[in-house]
Parts: C-alpha cells; structure tokens; sequence
C-alpha cells in the first residue's frame, strides 16, 4: 500500500501524549458535579475520560490493513489533543479560502493583550474583551470614526480572533489576550520606528512599533477602560495596552493555525492541572466562543473545500473498495495503548489522512482536478 496514506506510529504517539493528563480534568469535572449535581458536568468527565482511548476499525486481516472509522473525541477546550485536531481541521477545511484571500490582501497577525488579572478579575474582563474588540474593528470599516483619522486607507477586508490564557507561575496572575489574523490591502508597508516599554520581549525580541500599532493600542486602552476615543483623547493618551501587528510574509497559514489553536498553549499549559485555576478558568470560559470570524472571513465561505472534500471522499471510496474487493473486514475496538503497539505491525489509514494529503496538494486538484493518492494500480496488496 502507497505509504502516503498510512498514518505514521508518531501521529499515534503524539496523540496519547496530549491526553496524558485528562483523567486530572476528568477527576476535577467529577468534584464539580458532586457539589452542583450538574449533569453536563458529569457528562463532560466521562467525555474526557475516555477521549481518543478507543478506536472503530476494520480490519482486514491478511493484508494487515487497519481502517480506522470512528474515534470519540471529547471536543473539551481543555483537552489539548482535542484542540490540536480541530485547530487542524479548521486549517484544512480553510486553505483554499486563505490562499484566495492572499491574492487581494496582505495577511497580518493581530496581537491584542491587556494588563494580567486576578482569578476574580478573569470572567468580566473577558466579558469586557469580547464586547470591545469588535468595536475596535468597526473603525477599520469606518463603522466608528475618529475625526482626523482615516482607517479606510488600510482596506481591511476581515479578521479571524481566538483566545488564549496563560498564567504566570510567579504571581499566579492571569494573562487573557487575543491572536488575531487581520486582513489589509495588497501591498500595503507598514514601518516599524517607535520604541516603547512594549519593544522588548522575552518571546519575541525587539521589536519597533508602527504608527498603527500606536494608534490601535491606544484605542484599544480607551476602549476597555470605558473612555471617549476621540483624536484628543488619543493624542493626550501617552501609551496603550501592549498591541503587536506584524505581517505573515507569506506564513499565513501558520498564522491562521495560530490563531484558531485553541485557549491554552500545549507547552505552558499545565497550570490548567491545578483544581483552583482549572475551575477559575472553567468559570471563564463555560459557553464562550474561543474562535470568531468577522468580515470576509465571518462565514468562511468554501466553494473550493467542496472540491477538497469531494476528492478525498473519492480517493478514501477507492481505496476501501479495493480492500473490499480483496476481502471482508472484521469490526473490532483498539484502545490507544494497543494502537500504538500495533502500528508497527499494521498499516493503520483514516479519511482524514487522506483529506490532508489532498489539500497538501490543493492547487493540483483545484487547476487539473488530478488523483493525488498513487492509483490503486501503484498499491501492493
């Protein structure tokens, strides 16, 4: 069988990684429905419980071929592998939008942050944060206006915003922000000449503001702190919350993925482990969208992914109508553990896999509508 489309025992070992700690979120799920007596509670600890432990799968024995139809998947925001396959997800189901939009429009990543909080502090200031940036968009759309201040000259055309948390293990305080991917005119430069307290970072080093940047932190401060933005109020202002705008240079996709990863970073998450954050954070974000998308990126509108689609459902039919052909496969449930052991032995293969070859290769498919899986001729049962 064409090894492009058998899934490699890394992919397997990475997931089980990412779950290695949901029995602890389980276990904080379950005290919270013994002192409330929520359902949905108890509902939400068995879910992560038992996330991506167990596998649906044909199997066809003679030629050692797994086909893996169904996993149960949690979809919990504080389930890290669940994050990850549906940050994913987004990004396949989304390529062909970005690459059309990159044609139009230069793709920056947007980083809104406000000062750290208090446990306390944390829900109404993300109330706050999700009511204000909007807000600060419309000014882009020329919706809000600030006289003397043309937004319109930067033809943003949409922006997609997601949430993510940190915590700073030192003080304990919590750090909300937005990573955000704004879309502005095709060829528009933006020069770096400002240095602020904001210039330097740990993460990112030095970094020199542009005049929008300055312009957006400041309404951004006026904004979350129930101020008048006007040109006066923005001139007298000396210096706004830290707000980072740089362009993707062609790495748009890493930006979108970035942007729509989920709320908690895998490598400086654990603090989600700890049951007084956990249910800080949970309070926080119970019901609350983490990913949105605004303007020509509100409704991710996908003509193109309906022929991505289409091809990968054409390519994964194939491939099971020739193991079908060959023989009759047994049903039976694997748990990860033996998963990760068998595929060594076992060519494991998903939809999914071969939905990612396809938009790996998506202008082929879009330009000549081509076979991007070797042909079963090229297949060695």
């Amino acid at each position: 069988m064409s090894s492009k489309i058998v899934i490699e025992k890394s992919y397997f070992e990475n997931l089980k990684f990412r779950i290695r700690h949901n029995y602890q979120i389980a276990d904080f799920y379950l005290d919270m429905y013994e002192q409330t007596g929520k359902d949905t509670l108890l509902n939400k600890s068995k879910a992560i419980n038992v996330c991506c432990k167990y596998w649906d799968i044909f199997h066809y024995v003679s030629l050692k071929v797994k086909n893996i139809k169904r996993v149960n998947l949690c979809k919990d925001k504080f389930c890290f592998n669940c994050q990850k396959v549906l940050a994913d997800r987004r990004q396949l189901k989304y390529a062909p939008i970005l690459d059309g939009l990159r044609k139009d429009y230069e793709i920056f990543h947007l980083v809104v942050t406000v000062p750290n909080c208090e446990g306390d502090e944390l829900l109404p200031l993300l109330n706050k944060m999700y009511k204000k940036f909007p807000y600060m968009l419309e000014y882009f759309k020329g919706k809000r206006k600030v006289r003397g201040i043309d937004f319109l000259k930067y033809g943003y055309g949409g922006a997609v915003r997601g949430l993510e948390v940190t915590q700073n293990q030192d003080t304990k305080l919590y750090h909300p922000h937005f990573h955000s991917m704004i879309l502005l005119k095709k060829g528009i430069k933006l020069k770096g000449e400002t240095v602020s307290s904001y210039s330097y970072s740990k993460n990112n080093g030095f970094h020199k503001f542009t005049d929008l940047e300055i312009l957006l932190q400041k309404i951004w401060y006026l904004l979350m702190n129930d101020e008048r933005v006007t040109r006066k109020s923005v001139e007298e202002l000396k210096q706004g919350y830290d707000i980072h705008l740089t362009d993707s240079e062609g790495n748009y996709h890493e930006v979108f993925k970035y942007a729509c990863k989920g709320a908690f970073d895998p490598d400086n998450g654990a603090f989600i482990y700890n049951e007084m954050s956990f249910k800080i954070l949970y309070e926080a974000l119970n019901n609350r969208r983490m990913i949105q998308g605004y303007g020509k990126l509100h409704n991710f509108d996908d003509l193109d992914g309906d022929i991505l689609d289409d091809e990968a459902d054409e390519q994964y039919e194939k491939v099971v109508s020739a193991l079908d052909d060959f023989e009759k496969p047994l049903f039976l449930v694997e748990n990860i553990d033996e998963v990760v052991e068998r595929s060594v032995y076992f060519k494991y293969i998903s939809r999914s896999n071969i939905k990612r070859i396809v938009c790996e290769h998506a202008d082929e498919v879009k330009a000549k509508h081509i076979l991007l899986v070797e042909s079963l001729d090229d297949f060695d049962f």
